[in-house]
């Protein structure tokens, strides 16, 4: 048998699957083993239902060929994030309060993967409530790095994006509102979709508490996978929704039906900026991503930016991001960040009081900030006259060790030899969350150290089908494809 999970992409297994090369069951066997390998010293899957999923796996064999025969997912084992409620299967979110959490009904993305014939059986680690660029909690533990045991995997996918990288699984869907899509994507080699936000419905989402219907400001939900071809797979399972395109009727995602020519791409880079320093090693492989493409016949610039600038736009996502954050604050809690907003509702020098007036921040002041969003999006909007894609770091830094001691505010990174605040991480995540566009990553470099370094790809709004082609072009021309971790190669 030529099919190997070790590389293959989602793609490749579906194809797999219908020239019946393999089963689903022997699939499925075959993720089991890897779990069984590799997720003690990972600790990406959290929790399973393998006898539901041998069932759903037998049936989805013997309906291959029929007439009853489901959809493109079919017969695709799968995990998913441990914030989606999955149907009778535990869901924490990382919380001893949902430790036995057992939803009654799927989220919608759930629904979706199932709808097209996935077997979705298990759940991947996430810090509580997905809240950190680190997966880690009081409920499962830790989540490690396939590539060194001693670095992140990032958060709050980090365990989907592991699970993607060893084998557990070749796709997943993740959420993000600070990163979460794109961090552990880049930190494990590979690729994932921070989708337009309203794109993916994503009720049954936590947060907000189990039960909450509305939709929130800036998260959204994406896909995580093995090439860019897989993304747009995914893509068209989750929009295929009533809660998709937020609910529009008649709306329609653009599509792109002939493949880009490198040629007639023009092509943004963004390797640097004083609001968030980055290291090195990280510029050096967005810069010659920009170099190669030039070389390949793309149009690229290195000066295009929006009129605000950096540190605005970084505060007013702040604001808004932290504000987004406070509906998981209890009213006591609201009371106590009182003392330590202080007076104003401007930006201040350390975390912990812009975090403290976010969640306090008044709707007029909302309002404020949104308008200021607004105008961002309306820059971006101009930008995407002048070029296609912007490309930017998805981080300062590598994989870096884990740091889970400390507070987030109190965390520090060293980039270039010097310390910066962990929270700088945000900036970058920004860039595309606040003004709710398409950010596509893909893995295109190696660290001195041997750790994956991705980099996103920033498009139009409703541009995210679009944005998978042109990725797939540019990992094509850079010659960027998934390699699994060395435990996994071994």
């Amino acid at each position: 048998m030529s099919f190997d999970l070790a590389t293959a992409t989602t793609l490749q297994t579906m194809h797999a699957l219908g020239a019946r090369e393999i089963s689903s069951v022997e699939l499925l066997d075959a993720m089991i083993a890897n779990i069984e390998r590799f997720n003690p010293d990972v600790n990406a899957v959290v929790a399973q239902d393998l006898e539901r999923a041998r069932v759903e796996a037998t049936a989805a064999d013997d309906l291959r060929g029929t007439d009853e025969f489901i959809g493109g997912l079919h017969g695709l084992p799968m995990t998913i994030k441990d914030t989606y409620a999955t149907l009778d299967l535990v869901t924490a979110a990382g919380s001893p309060k949902y430790a036995d959490h057992l939803p009654e009904k799927d989220a919608t993305v759930v629904r979706l993967l199932r709808r097209a014939g996935a077997v979705v059986w298990a759940k991947t680690n996430v810090p509580l409530f997905a809240g950190d660029h680190q997966t880690y909690n009081d409920v499962y533990g830790r989540t490690n790095n396939p590539w060194n045991l001693d670095r992140t995997a990032g958060g709050s996918s980090g365990g989907s994006a592991v699970s993607v990288a060893c084998g557990f699984t070749t796709a997943e869907v993740g959420s993000d509102i600070g990163g979460s899509i794109r961090q552990p994507a880049a930190l494990n080699g590979v690729f994932g979709l921070k989708t337009t936000h309203g794109l993916v419905g994503g009720r049954g989402h936590i947060p907000g508490p189990p039960g909450t219907v509305s939709e929130g400001d800036l998260v959204v939900h994406g896909p995580i996978a093995r090439s860019c071809g897989d993304l747009k797979l995914l893509l068209e399972v989750l929009t295929r929704s009533t809660t998709a395109f937020r609910g529009v009727p008649g709306a329609r995602l653009q599509k792109f039906d002939r493949q880009p020519d490198i040629a007639d791409m023009r092509i943004g880079i963004w390797s640097d900026d004083a609001v968030s320093p980055v290291d090195q090693q990280v510029r050096n492989v967005v810069e010659a991503a920009g170099v190669e493409l030039e070389s390949a016949g793309a149009t690229v610039r290195n000066d295009v930016r929006p009129e605000t600038s950096s540190e605005e736009m970084h505060h007013i996502y702040l604001r808004l991001l932290n504000s987004a954050m406070s509906g998981g604050v209890s009213a006591t809690a609201i009371e106590q960040f009182a003392e330590a907003a202080g007076e104003g509702w401007g930006p201040a020098d350390d975390h912990e009081t812009n975090f403290a007036r976010g969640v306090r921040l008044p709707h007029r002041e909302w309002m404020r900030s949104h308008e200021h969003r607004v105008r961002v999006q309306l820059e971006w909007e101009q930008i995407f006259h002048d070029i296609d894609v912007m490309i930017a770091p998805v981080q300062p830094v590598p994989a870096f060790p884990h740091n889970t001691e400390a507070s987030y505010g109190h965390r520090t990174l060293i980039i270039n030899g010097e310390e910066q605040p962990y929270p700088n991480l945000l900036f970058w995540a920004g860039l595309a969350t606040m003004p709710h566009l398409p950010s596509l990553t893909i893995p295109l470099g190696m660290s001195d150290d041997g750790l994956p370094i991705g980099v996103q790809l920033i498009g139009p709004i409703w541009s995210d089908h679009k944005l998978c082609s042109m990725g797939e072009e540019i990992a094509s021309v850079l010659g960027v494809r998934f390699t699994p971790p060395p435990m996994v190669r071994a």
